[in-house]
């Protein structure tokens, strides 16, 4: 059966010339979906940047600068429609609900859990489910640049164990309808996909859970207990967070007054002439303790109980938890002049906040995985606050075919054909000359004829999947880096040398280069 020849990324080709600039279809592999555009609205991926080079200059940046953007962020494409707006698409680890393959087959349970998890990472303001198609979660958060309020509205859904993540940036504003009209419109235009396939198995970053916050009693005010005489204090909470305690009161007039704190002397003053007296008393320690105002005539006792407050801790960025390349730049604020600590594998440094609290630190990972590393704030008067932040670390390409090369086994075409499965996961490289195209899920799949007999004619055919940014024409000679898969396709008998129609094998292009 001879497949018919298609499109690699674009489906243009089938529509009507006057649709063509508003109808475009972009596949993406590797992240399991493809999205058409409608109309008005222009699409930004990562090999299309140069043919929108006016617009990026509009905007104010470079085309190096959007990519590298993109590439740290994990961004898939970005929409601008023309009405106003900009959407990114990203597509990040599911971390606990990986195994999950859509939010559709989710339970009312499983999708109050996702939604909760979200909303008890601290880093949205609302998290709430919407039942567009696919199922969403809504995300909302706010934050301050440069004086300017600047609000982000996120829709995240569940697909084949990853989150596809749609974000739009709002700045001066709060997130309106027309906001969420627009994100709708584009996820309008995405089509999920079947299945997806993987450049590289990578492991899957696990969020850690923040901790439960410990629960602060109400401050109300302390017991009093009378010892003796006449003598009225106030200004003693049963619960406080504050070191320093400003007491005052009457008792005998120009009395010598002391303040102990379980027993120890914690401040003094002399009461005025009326009696009245205010005194500042510094707390020694946390915990239960018996604070005492006396003079030689009275004496007052309290127990209080005194809890450092936590240093504040939000990590700003990165937003993404995967990165490519060796080192991550992790931002974020805490209390003003506060020191925070990293620790993790081959990190342990620190960096002191500046006056707003703001902060940033490096983080390198040698090689490709996932880690987790510890952020503590520490600040005298305050408890120490920690952060656990778990980051994956991907090869970029250079890396993955250097990775790739060390691994190569000699292939043999007769016993690829005999046994696709033994050749399951191992890494080879084939040169051929492409016979034509074909879709498989969602996948541009190139059928390459991997032998040339001396009378010049191609045969012994091998289906490739192609990465998505690999743009060939029929009749080129490529050398393909591939990844065998247990999967055959039928292939024509006129690529075949007794003529015969064969199951021919697939396999997965990790590089290729072309040979002139």
């Amino acid at each position: 059966m001879k497949h018919p020849a298609l499109a690699l990324l674009l489906c243009a080709a089938m529509l009507p010339a006057g649709a063509l600039a508003q109808q475009t279809t972009y596949v993406f592999p590797y992240e399991g979906f493809r999205y058409t555009q409608n109309e008005g609205e222009t699409v930004l991926t990562q090999t299309n940047l140069s043919e929108h080079a006016d617009l990026i200059a509009s905007l104010g940046t470079t085309q190096e600068a959007v990519l590298a953007g993109y590439m740290a962020s994990g961004t898939v494409m970005e929409i601008i429609p023309e009405d106003g707006g900009q959407i990114a698409v990203s597509v990040v680890s599911a971390g606990a609900f990986s195994e999950i393959q859509s939010m559709d087959e989710m339970s009312d349970a499983q999708l109050e859990q996702l939604r909760k998890q979200f909303e008890e990472s601290g880093l949205y303001d609302a998290c709430e489910l919407t039942r567009t198609s696919p199922v969403c979660v809504r995300l909302t958060s706010s934050a301050m640049v440069a004086s300017m309020p600047v609000y982000t509205l996120r829709y995240a859904t569940l697909h084949l164990g990853q989150m596809l993540m749609l974000t739009q940036t709002v700045v001066g504003r709060v997130c309106d309808e027309t906001d969420d009209a627009r994100m709708e419109q584009v996820l309008g235009g995405v089509k999920l996909l079947q299945s997806r396939t993987e450049p590289t198995p990578t492991p899957t970053p696990v969020p850690t859970p923040p901790p439960e916050p410990t629960p602060v009693p109400t401050p109300g005010v302390a017991e009093e207990e009378t010892v003796k005489g006449e003598m009225t204090v106030e200004g003693v909470p049963a619960y406080t967070n504050s070191r320093v305690l400003t007491l005052s009161g009457t008792a005998q007039p120009s009395r010598e007054l002391r303040v102990t704190v379980d027993g120890e002397p914690a401040g003094r003053t002399t009461t005025k002439k009326d009696g009245t007296f205010s005194v500042n008393v510094s707390l020694p320690r946390e915990g239960e303790l018996t604070l005492a105002v006396m003079t030689d005539e009275a004496e007052r006792r309290f127990t209080l109980r005194y809890e450092k407050p936590a240093a504040a801790l939000e990590i700003l960025e990165p937003t993404e938890l995967t990165f490519t390349g060796d080192n991550v730049l992790i931002k974020g604020v805490t209390e003003p002049e506060a020191t925070v600590y990293v620790t993790g594998k081959g990190n342990r440094t620190n960096v002191k906040a500046g006056r707003t609290g703001v902060f940033s630190v490096r983080i390198f990972m040698s090689d490709a995985g996932t880690e987790s590393f510890t952020l503590r704030a520490s600040l005298k008067e305050y408890a120490d606050t920690e952060i656990t932040l778990t980051l994956t670390r991907e090869l970029t390409e250079r890396e993955q075919l250097a990775a790739f090369r060390q691994k190569v086994i000699e292939a043999n075409y007769a016993a690829l054909v005999k046994n696709p499965a033994q050749y399951a996961g191992k890494n080879f490289i084939f040169r051929g000359k492409i016979a034509e195209f074909t879709d498989y899920d969602g996948t541009p799949c190139a059928l390459v004829l991997t032998d040339n007999v001396s009378t010049g004619v191609w045969n012994d055919p091998v289906w490739v999947l192609l990465k998505s940014d690999m743009e060939f024409k029929e009749g080129d000679i490529i050398t393909f880096y591939l990844i065998g898969l247990e999967q055959t396709i039928p292939a024509d008998g006129q690529y075949t040398k007794d003529g015969a129609e064969v199951e021919a094998p697939v396999a997965r292009a990790v590089y290729a280069t072309e040979n002139k």
